[in-house]
């Protein structure tokens, strides 16, 4: 009978455990914690360091605190990171710029991807000289040509920013110049040597980017955000994710990722980091960075665990959505 007794607390204790996996803790999924939630994360980034130098940090923050594992990919170009997630071979890329720039890759990429959140709201793009060049306007470039060798220096091939670029310089009539294709850090250095010998140079720029705080620069009237139709508008950059992500991982790290939004201050902290880590790794680079700025890695994942304590999965965006285009109206 004692064993008997026995048995039978043992089978009412199975069936309440297994209870209890079909209803409270199932309904963890969505983004919850429950065992069908994947720990294993992919991520894609671009050689553009404000991108990489986040998309770093957050993955250390999830490796540290979150107790993920993440794989971070460096790939050549914002066509190729869209394509990797809506292929579903990353879960993850912090650097669209939309509703513009990269209107193209994210028209391939919807219905296989969403945006998750936002990176950073209100950018810039143009083309950009150094302040010394007595030169204002798109349409003076014509005296330029010369000093130039008729050439601005783009960067990596296929690059939205080359091909806006080309266009300006047809819509402007300006024929004799060519945008030059280049890895970025090669663009930054041409840059470099220009500013330092004061010689003429047109790059294509944007913001946010390290280069306004290492040299005094302007955008050509004419050819940049919100003064052209090339350019468009300021945008906002987004996260992007696969169409599963939501469901895939832990809700307290789609969480983070999702409010884990970075202001001026932070990322212009973030590049200059990165930029002057020496022999440090980018991993050590972004763990000094995380140790340097408790309160704002705090901020972070205090908004995080208010979205986990929420009811529901978390949610992406609208497809259209858009930040700052929404405060022009």
């Amino acid at each position: 009978m004692k064993l008997f007794s026995t048995s039978l607390r043992s089978l009412v204790a199975v069936v309440a455990a297994i209870g209890l996996l079909g209803t409270g803790l199932a309904g963890c999924g969505g983004g919850g914690d429950s065992q069908d939630v994947s720990r294993e994360m992919n991520m894609v980034t671009v050689n553009w360091i404000e991108g990489m130098a986040f998309t770093y940090v957050q993955e250390q923050v999830m490796e540290n605190q979150y107790d993920m594992e993440v794989d971070v990919r460096e790939v050549g170009g914002g066509g190729i990171a869209f394509s990797s997630v809506a292929d579903g071979d990353r879960d993850y890329f912090n650097e669209a710029w939309l509703p513009t720039t990269h209107s193209e890759p994210w028209s391939k990429a919807q219905g296989n991807a969403a945006k998750l959140g936002y990176t950073y709201k209100g950018t810039s793009v143009g083309l950009t000289v150094p302040a010394y060049m007595d030169i204002s306007s798109v349409s003076e470039l014509e005296s330029y040509r010369d000093e130039l060798d008729g050439e601005i220096n783009g960067i990596e091939s296929g690059a939205a920013v080359n091909k806006q670029t080309r266009q300006i310089l047809e819509n402007n009539g300006l024929d004799g110049f060519s945008v030059v294709a280049s890895s970025g850090p090669a663009t930054w250095q041409a840059l470099e040597n220009a500013v330092n010998n004061e010689q003429p140079i047109v790059v294509t720029g944007w913001y946010p980017h390290w280069k306004w705080g290492s040299f005094d620069l302007k955008y050509l009237e004419e050819a940049q955000t919100g003064q052209s139709p090339v350019f468009g508008n300021p945008e906002d950059v987004f996260k992007i994710v696969d169409s599963e992500f939501t469901e895939e991982f832990p809700k307290e790290v789609a969480c983070f990722l999702k409010v884990s939004e970075v202001s001026d201050e932070q990322i212009e902290s973030l590049m200059g980091n990165f930029r002057d880590r020496g022999d440090m790794s980018k991993r050590e680079a972004a763990n000094q960075w995380i140790e340097d700025h408790p309160e704002d890695v705090n901020g972070w994942t205090n908004q995080a665990e208010e979205c986990a304590a929420s009811d529901g999965a978390v949610e992406t965006l609208p497809d259209d959505a858009t930040f700052s285009r929404d405060q022009e109206a």
